[in-house]
């Protein structure tokens, strides 16, 4: 738990409340562990409307790039599996659920379409907010041929660099072939020496090109985007995205499950789950997830791998000196000097309690919202109109964060530029114009 935790009620007391509210104090219609999934994910959807759970984290750098979601320590862990989202999904769809990724449901559903919708929509978050990148080392490169094959599992380059056997790296700024065509036609028509870009407009799909042929063995190095790792049930796979997400994802595959044909069909649930995944989709590419750096105790900015590029070129060629800053690429990938005191100030995830004698982590000011979004959700699988009315209670929950979220902003007098570093590789590259509009 976050320093400052909250000690005023437990889940069990949140559970039987929320019972209560429901009309189902036996615990016969909404169980126990059902109503554990509501709060638990009405809290991470809380915090991730709110950003309320901001958290300091210190660690000593062994290495350049590193993933917010996988250092040791890190208030923004992954930890939710595909087997935990079936689990819920089985509930709100009025199924058996175990949670153990089997199925002992009806013929309406099965475990494979719930997991063949769930890594869809998956997939499809982590290419539009940027969710996975990684460092990519030692990419075969073939010396005076322009274009490299990538793995199927490579979403996007975010960037690349030229390593040859001897001599300096090289990074290569994106660029495309018409305009090395029109304005470095003497330098693109070169047979061989140091690639100087590297493209990706014109390419074929899982390949870049470089604009002059290697005439050096080497590697490439790029920042990748990949696919999240392949669902294969019972096996409890990590669900590779931000676990304040997973009720965006939850909303994407419920809205594939409920627009199947026959049986399955609910098209009105399946639109309402549709918007709420787009709402959601927006709202991540929103989100801050890291505000502050320090190196060596001593506060840094935060620049975008574009920006780091541009105005200090090779700036990773010294791994230990370079800044002192705080590089980031996509949501929880960043860089930052090696055998350094790294300080980060983020974005946590919300703490949620999992046993009946842990707190809410939840002020007594802000819990009527999260048994608003919890009714709404455990009204979810009962349907028509008992479904279509709680819905006013889902708007007022948002309503209301919206109004918090106005008030944690008003605290400070540049919570806009803090909000907004979390996001400059996204800004400086301009991955989607559109900010992600897909359904």
């Amino acid at each position: 738990m976050p320093n400052g935790s909250f000690s005023w009620l437990t889940l069990a007391q949140a559970q039987t409340q929320l019972s209560q509210r429901l009309n189902d104090t036996s615990f016969s219609f909404w169980t126990q562990a059902e109503l554990t999934y509501y709060i638990q994910q009405s809290l991470r959807q809380f915090n991730s409307l709110t950003w309320t759970f901001r958290q300091d984290f210190n660690y000593n750098s062994s290495s350049l790039w590193n993933s917010l979601g996988s250092l040791t320590g890190s208030p923004r862990l992954r930890t939710l599996t595909d087997n935990y989202i079936y689990g819920e999904l089985e509930y709100l769809l009025l199924e058996p659920s175990n949670n153990t990724g089997t199925w002992t449901g009806t013929n309406q559903f099965s475990l494979s379409d719930l997991s063949q919708a769930l890594q869809r929509r998956r997939d499809e978050m982590i290419q539009i907010g940027n969710l996975n990148q990684v460092l990519s080392s030692g990419i075969a490169l073939t010396p005076n041929t322009i274009r490299t094959q990538l793995p199927d599992n490579v979403i996007d380059v975010e960037r690349v660099r030229y390593i040859p056997v001897s001599g300096s790296p090289n990074t290569l700024y994106r660029d495309d072939t018409v305009a090395n065509e029109w304005f470095n036609a003497p330098l693109y028509q070169l047979p061989s020496g140091t690639p100087q870009t590297f493209s990706l407009s014109s390419e074929p799909p899982l390949s870049f090109q470089v604009d002059i042929p290697p005439d050096s063995p080497g590697t490439y190095e790029a920042v990748v985007l990949q696919s999240g790792e392949p669902f294969n049930p019972p096996t409890s796979t990590l669900i590779g995205i931000p676990d304040d997400f997973a009720w965006v994802l939850e909303f994407g595959a419920l809205a594939d499950l409920l627009g199947q044909e026959e049986e399955s069909t609910d098209r009105e649930r399946s639109a309402y789950c549709l918007k709420r995944y787009q709402d959601g989709l927006q709202l991540m590419l929103k989100t801050p997830w890291i505000e502050l750096g320090r190196v060596n105790n001593q506060a840094v900015s935060i620049d975008s791998i574009v920006s780091a590029d541009r105005y200090d070129p090779e700036w990773d060629s010294n791994p230990t000196g370079f800044g002192p800053v705080i590089v980031t690429g996509g949501i929880d990938f960043f860089a930052a000097p090696v055998n350094s005191n790294v300080g980060i100030t983020c974005l946590g995830n919300a703490p949620v309690p999992s046993v009946g004698t842990d707190y809410i982590q939840c002020s007594r000011s802000d819990m009527d919202i999260i048994y608003d979004l919890a009714q709404s959700r455990a009204c979810f699988k009962m349907g028509g109109n008992s479904f279509k009315e709680s819905l006013e209670l889902e708007k007022r929950a948002i309503q209301a964060c919206s109004a918090e979220n106005s008030r944690l902003k008003s605290i400070g007098a540049y919570s806009d530029i803090l909000d907004q570093r979390g996001n400059a590789q996204e800004r400086d590259a301009n991955r989607y114009n559109t900010r992600g509009e897909k359904g």
